[in-house]
């Protein structure tokens, strides 16, 4: 198993694994990109599109606007990265954009349709800056819209929101930049909260749910990039045992990580990195990385890469100097025991929280004996965080929380974490370990990817 691996630190970072390329039909793939050859097609994202439909109720419209374009600092902007709901249902990568979706077709003055895209127009001048971009034509041919309109089409656009019993939608983001262009994601929501203004037939609460009913099933295609996503973090943490020793900082150990994402194809890491060494191990979501290693840290490794949009999240627990001590061996037993627990309750059927409860009653028990903790509820000063989360286009995927259905996708993720100064004997602080792995539901039982 990859992740027992520690006792490879020894290697040299000289070979790293060879890029495993998922090939799909040539019907299948997205054409809208010429460097990757196993884009979701754009058949998925139209499927998406008429499942929620079903789901609507009656005279009604979705509306979802593209993520907004975040600024870092001065005149430099975040890399762009689409709202996972808004790519869920168009396979759009593209900001200043919105999507309207319709329970029925709608007669409008010289078309009828059930779907809208409103997106930026083709300009020669910004794409020597910015890059290529669809246009209408690009949108319906390449990603399969049935109606393809510009931003600034938007504007002017006439439809009466009163004829609809529901207008489904997210809470619009306050955060957005005014770019001072015309037909800008700013001046979209402005145009578009004109039309509404007033209204009783707004529901926020619906589509939120729809959608999240939606993601946490995922499809065969969805599953072969997860798939891809998770193997580039399993490589990347082979070969950050391969390497890691006392001389490193955390940061050098990030930049292994990250460096194998890249040479595998990942656009990203899924989430900031965490590499947290020695105390750092029992700070969860620790992510600034800069401290030098020493030859009595663990090093918690919980990183994923993110792959077409899909991210993995494993989180791998690493004696600095490739040797746990007693005491550490013994914490590190126990996560693993309470993770293959909560792994064997992936089953269908069974609740959503389960596998948290299997792995729960284990660390609770084991730290009872070790005198760690004298009562149950103690546990949660050392656990203090669910075992599962689902996962996909987010890493905390959107999901229902009821029963563990095929087709999902859930983290199995326990921890121990004894921070210096706990109530406990001295010999257990600082030890802070979390083991996890990404799981499969099926119907034949739980199927681990990241192994």
């Amino acid at each position: 198993m990859k992740k027992l691996l520690f006792i490879c630190f020894i290697f040299p970072l000289y070979l790293l694994a060879q890029e495993k390329i998922v090939i799909l039909p040539k019907d299948s793939i997205n054409k809208g990109n010429l460097y990757d050859n196993d884009l979701l097609p754009a058949e998925f994202f139209r499927k998406n599109r008429q499942k929620l439909r079903q789901l609507m109720p009656r005279n009604s419209m979705a509306i979802l606007f593209a993520s907004p374009v975040r600024n870092r600092s001065n005149d430099v902007d975040y890399e762009y990265h689409q709202n996972p709901n808004f790519y869920y249902l168009t396979g759009l990568r593209e900001p200043h954009s919105i999507v309207v979706i319709f329970k029925e077709d709608q007669q409008f003055n010289d078309f009828k349709t059930d779907e809208i895209l409103f997106l930026q127009k083709k300009d020669a001048d910004n794409e020597k800056w910015n890059g290529k971009t669809l246009g209408n034509e690009g949108a319906k041919n390449e990603l399969g819209i049935n109606t393809a309109l510009s931003t600034e089409d938007f504007l002017k656009f006439e439809f009466n929101p009163k004829e609809f019993n529901n207008i489904l939608m997210f809470e619009i983001p306050e955060d957005v930049k005014n770019s001072n262009q015309k037909a800008d994601l700013y001046n979209l929501i402005q145009s578009f909260q004109l039309k509404i203004k007033g209204l009783k037939n707004i529901d926020k609460g619906t589509l939120p749910e729809l959608m999240a009913q939606l993601r946490e099933v995922k499809s065969e295609e969805e599953i072969e990039l997860l798939r891809k996503a998770i193997d580039m973090t399993c490589d990347a943490q082979i070969e950050l045992m391969k390497a890691l020793n006392p001389s490193m900082t955390e940061y050098q150990s990030e930049a292994i990580i990250e460096y194998v994402f890249k040479k595998n194809g990942a656009e990203y890491p899924g989430f900031p990195s965490i590499l947290g060494s020695g105390e750092n191990s029992c700070i969860i979501h620790y992510n600034s990385n800069r401290k030098k290693l020493t030859n009595k840290d663990l090093l918690v490794s919980d990183i994923g890469a993110e792959y077409h949009g899909y991210t993995a999240d494993v989180t791998r627990t690493l004696p600095v100097n490739g040797v746990f001590t007693e005491e550490e061996k013994i914490i590190y037993n126990l996560v693993l025991e309470a993770q293959q627990a909560g792994i064997d309750s992936c089953i269908v059927g069974y609740k959503f929280w389960t596998p948290h409860r299997a792995a729960t009653k284990i660390i609770t028990k084991g730290l009872i004996e070790l005198g760690i903790v004298e009562k149950d509820y103690e546990v949660q000063e050392y656990f203090m965080h669910g075992t599962s989360h689902y996962l996909g286009l987010d890493v905390h995927d959107a999901g229902m929380y009821g029963t563990l259905q095929p087709g999902n996708v859930i983290t199995v993720e326990p921890g121990i974490y004894i921070p210096e100064g706990s109530n406990c004997d001295p010999k257990w602080w600082n030890i802070g370990i979390r083991i996890e792995d990404d799981i499969l539901i099926t119907e034949k039982g739980p199927e681990n990817l990241s192994i």
